[in-house]
C-alpha cells in the first residue's frame, strides 16, 4: 500500500464520487487535489509522469462538467447524500447489525481444571447443536451468541434450554466427583438480547471475521449482579419472550434458578393476545376435539398466530379432560417440552400417548423437524391410536405422506392474514386504541400489530420484529447486500444503479430481485426497485446504516 492509499480515506472518496463514473486512478488524483497538492506533487506520489496527470485532469473536468480544480472539488458536494454506498457495497461481507441473544455463563472458579474442561466442552457442544457462536474468554467463563449464524424466532427458547442443560451436566459431574461442593451454586449466568455488530455474509449469517463486543459487555456486567445458581434476564430478553410465547420470569429481580428454567417452557402462558378474526379456524379446532377428524395440519407465515391457536386448542382440550402432549421443535431438531427434559426423539412421547385413552398431541414449529423425525411423526399419524388427536403446526408449505385411506381423517388449515376490521379489533382489545399507521404497517399480521403497539420514537421497531424479519430472510437466502442497498435510498432505485453499486451484472441483479419479489420483500415496477412493505424497509435500514467507521472491515476484541 502506497502512502496515499489509506483505506478509510479511500473509502470516503469512493463514497462521494461513486456516481461520477471516475476511474480508480482519477479518484486517486482527485483525493490528492482535495489535499491541495499541485500537479508535480501528484505525479511524484503516484509515480506517474506530469503529462499523465494533466491528461487525467482533463478527463476529470470533463466527467464532472467543471472548468478548474476548485470547481472539481466543490462538485463532489452534490453527491454527499450517497455517502458510504459504493465503498460499502463493493465488499462481499458487510459490517452490519444483527439481532442476537447472548447467554453468558460463569462457573465457580474454585473448581478444579477437570471441571473447567468439562464446562468448556459442554458449551462448545451446545453451540454446535444450537447454531450458536461460542466465545471462551477464560477458565470457566463463556458466552454463546444465538442469531449470528442464522436468525430464528426460537433462539431465545434454545438459549434457555441450553442454559438448563449446561447446569444439569455440571451438577451431575460435581455430585459425582466433589461431595463437599453444593452443585446448585456452581453457575452464574445472564441472558440478554439486542443488536450486535458483525461482519455479515451476503446471504445471511456471520462471515467469521468480526463480532462487536457491546452486547457481550452488557451480559458480563449483568451477570456480575446475579446470585450464584441463578440466571438473570434483561428487559430486552423479557420483551422477546413475551413476543414469542414464552413464560416470563415472575421474580421482581428477573432472576430464575437454573434448576427452575424448565418452568419457562410452559405452553399455557398468561400474556396471550385476545383471539380475534380466527373464528373459522376455531371451529376447525372444535371439530378436531369432537373427533370429526383425527389430525389438523395448521400452516401459515411467521407471526400469523399459529401457536396462539395451538394453545387455544390445548386449553379447550384440558377443559374436556384431555391429556396434553405439547412439543416445540427447535431449529437444531431437538424438542422443547415442559413435561420432557432433554427430549431428542419423539418415540417416547408416542409411546406415552398410546397408554393414554384421551390425549391431544401438539407439534409446534414442525418446519424445524429433521427428515428422520418427520418420517417418524408421519408414521405415527398414519397409525394414530383411537382416542388420540393431533395438531401439527408450522410454516407453509408443510407436506406429510398421508396414507390415501386416511385422507378423510386429516384437515389442512392455512392461516391467511387478518382483515383490517380484525386487526383493529385486536389492537383495541390489547391497548384500547388503534391508530391508522399501526393498522397499515401491521398488514394483517397479528405479531406485527402486537409489537408495533410497543413502538416509541426512540425505538420504532421492536427486537422481536427484527428477529422475525431477519429469520425469514435468512431462511430463504435472500441477498442481504441487495436489500441493504435498496433500503439505503429514500426513493425507489433503478436497476442500473443497483448493478453499479453491488458490482454485479444485470442478469444476476434481475434474478436476485425476482427471488426477493417472489417472497414478497421487494417490488420491481417501471425499472425501479422498492420494498413492498414499509415496515420491512424500516427494519432493514435500522440493521444497516452506511457509515465510514462501521463499514471498513476490522476485527473487534
Amino acid at each position: 500500500m502506497t502512502q496515499y492509499e489509506n483505506p478509510i480515506k479511500s473509502a470516503a472518496l469512493a463514497e462521494t464520487v461513486a456516481m461520477t463514473g471516475l476511474t480508480h486512478r482519477q479518484q486517486q488524483i482527485l483525493e490528492l487535489m482535495q489535499q491541495g497538492k499541485i500537479n508535480k506533487e501528484i505525479a511524484s506520489d503516484l509515480d506517474i509522469s506530469l503529462g499523465t496527470v494533466k491528461q487525467h485532469l482533463v478527463a476529470i473536468f470533463k466527467r464532472l462538467k467543471v472548468q478548474n480544480r476548485t470547481m472539481a472539488v466543490a462538485r463532489l458536494a452534490e453527491f454527499k447524500d450517497q455517502s458510504g454506498f459504493d465503498a460499502v457495497f463493493a465488499q462481499e461481507t458487510l459490517i452490519a447489525r444483527r439481532p442476537a441473544i447472548v447467554l453468558s455463563i460463569k462457573i465457580d472458579s474454585q473448581l478444579p481444571q477437570t471441571a473447567m474442561k468439562l464446562f468448556h466442552t459442554c458449551m462448545a457442544e451446545m453451540a454446535f447443536d444450537g447454531h450458536a457462536l461460542f466465545i471462551s474468554r477464560e477458565h470457566g467463563d463463556g458466552d454463546l451468541i444465538f442469531g449470528l449464524k442464522r436468525s430464528s424466532t426460537q433462539d431465545i427458547r434454545t438459549a434457555i434450554q441450553v442454559a438448563e442443560r449446561v447446569f444439569y451436566t455440571m451438577k451431575s459431574y460435581v455430585l459425582e466427583q466433589f461431595k463437599e461442593v453444593n452443585p446448585k451454586e456452581i453457575l452464574t449466568g445472564a441472558l440478554v438480547a439486542g443488536l450486535i455488530s458483525v461482519s455479515q455474509n451476503r446471504f445471511g449469517g456471520w462471515s467469521g471475521e468480526t463480532v462487536g463486543s457491546h452486547l457481550l459487555t452488557w451480559a458480563h456486567k449483568l451477570r456480575a449482579n446475579a446470585s450464584a445458581s441463578c440466571l438473570i434476564f434483561d428487559s430486552q430478553v423479557i420483551s422477546v419472550m413475551q413476543a414469542f410465547d414464552l413464560t416470563v420470569p415472575s421474580s421482581r429481580s428477573n432472576l430464575v434458578l437454573f434448576s427452575e428454567l424448565n418452568a419457562l417452557n410452559r405452553w399455557d402462558i398468561a400474556n396471550d393476545l385476545p383471539l380475534v378474526g380466527r373464528y373459522k379456524e376455531l371451529e376447525s379446532i372444535r371439530g378436531l376435539l369432537a373427533e370429526k377428524y383425527r389430525v389438523l395440519l395448521l400452516e401459515g407465515e411467521s407471526g400469523m398466530g399459529k401457536s396462539r391457536l395451538c394453545r387455544e386448542a390445548a386449553r379447550l382440550a384440558v377443559k374436556e379432560g384431555w391429556k396434553i402432549f405439547y412439543i416445540h421443535v427447535l431449529p437444531s431438531g431437538i424438542f422443547d417440552s415442559e413435561d420432557y427434559q432433554y427430549l431428542e426423539h419423539l418415540d417416547v412421547v408416542f409411546s406415552d400417548m398410546k397408554c393414554t385413552k384421551k390425549s391431544l398431541l401438539v407439534i409446534d414449529d414442525a418446519h424445524h423437524l429433521t427428515a428422520e423425525s418427520k418420517e417418524l411423526l408421519t408414521s405415527f399419524l398414519n397409525s394414530l391410536p383411537e382416542g388420540n388427536q393431533a395438531i401439527v403446526c408450522g410454516r407453509k408449505p408443510q407436506r406429510y405422506t398421508i396414507n390415501e385411506t386416511l385422507h378423510s381423517f386429516y384437515k389442512l388449515l392455512s392461516l391467511d392474514r387478518l382483515d383490517e376490521a380484525s386487526i383493529i379489533s385486536l389492537i383495541k382489545k390489547s391497548s384500547g386504541k388503534a391508530s391508522a399507521d399501526i393498522v397499515e404497517r401491521a398488514r394483517g399480521v397479528p405479531l406485527f400489530a402486537k409489537e408495533l403497539l410497543q413502538s416509541t420514537d426512540e425505538n420504532p421497531v421492536s427486537l422481536a420484529l427484527m428477529i422475525t424479519i431477519a429469520s425469514r430472510i435468512d431462511k430463504f437466502k435472500v441477498d442481504w447486500k441487495l436489500l441493504y442497498c435498496v433500503a439505503s435510498y429514500n426513493d425507489p432505485i433503478s436497476l442500473e444503479r443497483l448493478s453499479s453499486l453491488i458490482q454485479d451484472d444485470l442478469s444476476y441483479i434481475k434474478a436476485a430481485i425476482e427471488n426477493a419479489e417472489a417472497l414478497g420483500i421487494l417490488a420491481f415496477r417501471a425499472g425501479v426497485v422498492s420494498f413492498r412493505h414499509p415496515l420491512v424497509k424500516t427494519i432493514i435500514s435500522s440493521l444497516f446504516r452506511p457509515n465510514l467507521t462501521t463499514n471498513v472491515i476490522s476485527r473487534y476484541s
